[in-house]
């Protein structure tokens, strides 16, 4: 198993003055310094009477530095604010600390080794992609990745052991309200801090750092975080650029039933989530023997451009009375925040047809031929060999959908796609 590296390694840009400038005041002169005259020792006076008043009106307009110290100056609404917004857009960030969860919810989804854990994982926010190694105690390992909605997981006794543990696909994961919530697992804590209001100071932490606070308000407008975060209180610890470096989550029950405090590290590294984090469990766990028995030979996309992934891979019934059964698989560009993905549905040639298109071009990859419709916000269409029905949908140009199509090669459960 790849460990996960989340240690933090933050440099910050040195002043502009202090990397060459004089802005230090450790600089010399030649400047031959003579007594003032008259007129300039007037002129002093007047300065230094405006220097008072000055002085007199910061009292009372205040400075702009914090009200305490570590505080941040201004209103705290929008440090806050402008905290979750930073979070959000820097797609990617790593996380370490502890969970106490008294059962499943969208931000813990998957099985649990024990009601309170250590925690180490990482979010790719633009595909809602994560991954959770959770360790109890006595060293129980429970390690989950989520892809949108869908949820994987595998258990050992031990963290080494997660290595040889098998794949199990736990979701799709459906909200209260019967839908699919479109993230899981630490992904949704950017969405349960932007949602909150109430936002205020709470004093600093142990090492100066300012904390402010919010509340959580009821989930009627289908965040997806469910009842457990009703009313939740939120503490966020800044550091010294004003980005989030602490999270403390506390449902609002008299005994909360679920406590998430996490360290956020490695915030804006798009290497905290690889390729293989969730391409090894979708495939893994795909039935290839359900798929036999319904006399589909499955097909993915045999090379990749470097930063692709498979993002997804499940096994549903078709929509016709036939005994049909349809492999859908996701690929996505982990680099991009949007349209860079690939959707393909495989089933036999019995049962996807590939019909005449009169308005549609003809379309030809390898063995492969059938349709296309191609604009410029992508494609879509379908091809057969006469044994295996692909469709695809795309946000990709056509000829760069067409080199990735032209790989198409029998699926194998326990490889995975080569890069370009």
């Amino acid at each position: 198993m790849r460990p996960l590296r989340i240690e933090s390694r933050v440099t910050r840009e040195q002043d502009g003055a202090g990397a060459g400038g004089v802005a230090d005041g450790r600089h010399s002169s030649s400047r031959v310094v003579r007594q003032p005259g008259r007129w300039p020792r007037l002129a002093a006076i007047v300065a230094a009477l405006g220097l008072v008043a000055g002085a007199a009106a910061l009292l009372v307009l205040g400075t702009g530095e914090p009200d305490q110290a570590g505080e941040p100056p201004g209103d705290p609404r929008v440090a806050y604010l402008e905290a979750v917004q930073q979070l959000g857009f820097a797609r990617s960030f790593a996380y370490r600390g502890s969970v106490h969860a008294a059962g499943p919810s969208a931000l813990r989804p998957g099985p649990s080794v024990a009601t309170d854990v250590t925690v180490e994982g990482a979010v790719r926010l633009p595909q809602s992609i994560t991954r959770d190694v959770a360790v109890d105690d006595r060293g129980g390992a429970a390690e989950t990745v989520t892809s949108g909605s869908t949820v994987w997981s595998r258990n050992a006794s031990s963290i080494d052991g997660l290595e040889n543990a098998a794949w199990e696909i736990v979701g799709p994961s459906r909200s209260r309200d019967g839908g699919y919530p479109g993230r899981l697992g630490a992904a949704l804590v950017v969405d349960v801090l932007r949602s909150a209001g109430d936002r205020h100071r709470d004093g600093t932490d142990a090492g100066g750092r300012p904390v402010l606070r919010a509340t959580v308000p009821p989930d009627d407008r289908d965040e997806r975080y469910g009842d457990t975060l009703d009313g939740a209180d939120v503490r966020v610890t800044l550091d010294e650029a004003g980005d989030i470096a602490h999270v403390v989550l506390t449902s609002a029950e008299p005994e909360p039933r679920l406590v998430l405090q996490l360290d956020i590290v490695r915030l804006g590294d798009p290497g905290t989530i690889e390729p293989t984090d969730v391409a090894i469990p979708a495939r893994r766990t795909v039935p290839t023997d359900v798929l036999s028995a319904a006399g589909v030979e499955p097909v993915e996309v045999g090379t990749l451009p470097p930063g692709w992934a498979l993002t997804d891979a499940t096994v549903t019934p078709g929509r016709s009375l036939q005994p049909c059964r349809w492999l859908s698989l996701e690929y996505r560009d982990l680099r991009a925040v949007s349209g860079r993905s690939l959707q393909l549905g495989v089933t036999s040639a019995a049962c996807g047809a590939v019909p005449d298109r009169v308005r549609s071009a003809p379309f030809r990859v390898g063995p492969f031929s059938g349709w296309i419709d191609a604009w410029s916000l992508g494609a879509v269409g379908a091809v057969s060999d006469g044994t295996t029905y692909v469709s695809f949908t795309s946000g990709l140009p056509a000829d760069e959908l067409a080199a990735l199509l032209a790989s198409l090669r029998p699926f194998d459960p326990a490889g995975g796609s080569a890069a370009a």
